[in-house]
C-alpha cells in the first residue's frame, strides 16, 4: 500500500506542554502525486494572551464558534491515517504531539522531524529557523508553485497552513539528501542528539560546554526538572554532567526528588 505523508503544523495557546491546547491543526495530505490540505480553526475555553496572539495572530474571539480539536474534519481525518504504514512530519514534533496527545490522539504512525534531520544532514546551514531553511536552499518558488495547486494565496511564517506547505518541500530536500531512504529519516528523528546551544532561559545562546564550566547547576536543574520530557536535553545534559562524578550524582539525587514531588 502506498504510504501518506502528512506534514503537519499547530497552533497553540501557548508552549506549555502540559497546559496549554490546541487551537489550529492544519496539514497537507500527500498521497503518490495527490496532495490535499486541510486547516481548522478550534475552539478552546483557555484565554490567550496578547503576548501568545502577536505570535500567530489568532485572536480569542475568532475561535469562539468554532468546534472542539476532536470535532474538526483535520484531526478526524489525522485519526484515520494514523496508521504504522504513514509518516507523521513536522518541523519540531514536540508541541505538535503533546497537543494531539491532550485531544487523545497517540500516533501510531512513523515520526520525521524536519528540524533534528536537518542538524544532521544540513550541517552547513547557519540557521535552522524553518523560513531560513527554506531561504538557504531556494525551497520558496518550489513551495509557491505548491501553494497554488492547492489554493493558498499567501506563504506567511506561523500561518500553520503555510509551515505545514514548508516542512513538505524541506522534507523533499532532505529526502534526497538520504537518497530516498525515508527510514532513514525516522531513524534520524528517534536517536537521541547532542545540542550544542541552549535556547532557552538566562542561559539563551550560550553552549552547553560554556554552562557546564562555568555554571555546571544550571545543568542539574535541567537534568532534573526539563529533560525528562525531552530526550536529547537529557542525552546532552547527561553526557556534560558525566564529566563530573559529583554533578552526576548530584543531578541524579535531584531527579529523583523531583519526580517524588509528582507523585
Amino acid at each position: 500500500m502506498t504510504p501518506t505523508y502528512y506534514c503537519v503544523d499547530v497552533e497553540a495557546t501557548g508552549v506549555d506542554l502540559k497546559n496549554d491546547r490546541l487551537i489550529q491543526l492544519a496539514f497537507l495530505k500527500v498521497q503518490g502525486e495527490t496532495v490535499e490540505a486541510f486547516n481548522d480553526l478550534c475552539y478552546t475555553d483557555i484565554e490567550m494572551n496578547d503576548t501568545v496572539i502577536a505570535v500567530h495572530h489568532i485572536t480569542n474571539a475568532m475561535l469562539e464558534e468554532k468546534y472542539w480539536p476532536y470535532e474538526t474534519d483535520s484531526f478526524l481525518e489525522l485519526e484515520r491515517g494514523n496508521l504504522p504504514g504513514n509518516y507523521f512530519i513536522a518541523h519540531g514534533t514536540t508541541l505538535d504531539i503533546a497537543m494531539l496527545e491532550h485531544e487523545e490522539l497517540d500516533l501510531a504512525m512513523q515520526v520525521i522531524d524536519t528540524d533534528k534531520c536537518a542538524r544532521q544532514l544540513l550541517q552547513e546551514a547557519d540557521s535552522y529557523k524553518l523560513e531560513d531553511l527554506i531561504v538557504r536552499y531556494d525551497l520558496r518558488e518550489k513551495a509557491e508553485r505548491l501553494a497554488q495547486r492547492i489554493g493558498l494565496e499567501n506563504l506567511d511564517a506561523h500561518d500553520a497552513l503555510s509551515d505545514a506547505l514548508w516542512h513538505y518541500v524541506l522534507f523533499g530536500l532532505l529526502r534526497e539528501r538520504v537518497e530516498g531512504d525515508v527510514a532513514r529519516l525516522v531513524t534520524l528523528t528517534a536517536e537521541p542528539m547532542m545540542l550544542e546551544k541552549i535556547t532557552f532561559g538566562r542561559d539563551k545562546g550560550k553552549s552547553f560546554a560554556e554552562v557546564f564550566e562555568k555554571n555546571p547547576g544550571a545543568l542539574v536543574w535541567m537534568y532534573a526538572h526539563m529533560a525528562r520530557e525531552w530526550p536529547d536535553l537529557e542525552y546532552t545534559t547527561a553526557h556534560w554532567l558525566k564529566q563530573n562524578a559529583y554533578f552526576w550524582e548530584q543531578a541524579q539525587n535531584a531527579r529523583r526528588e523531583a519526580e517524588m514531588l509528582l507523585f
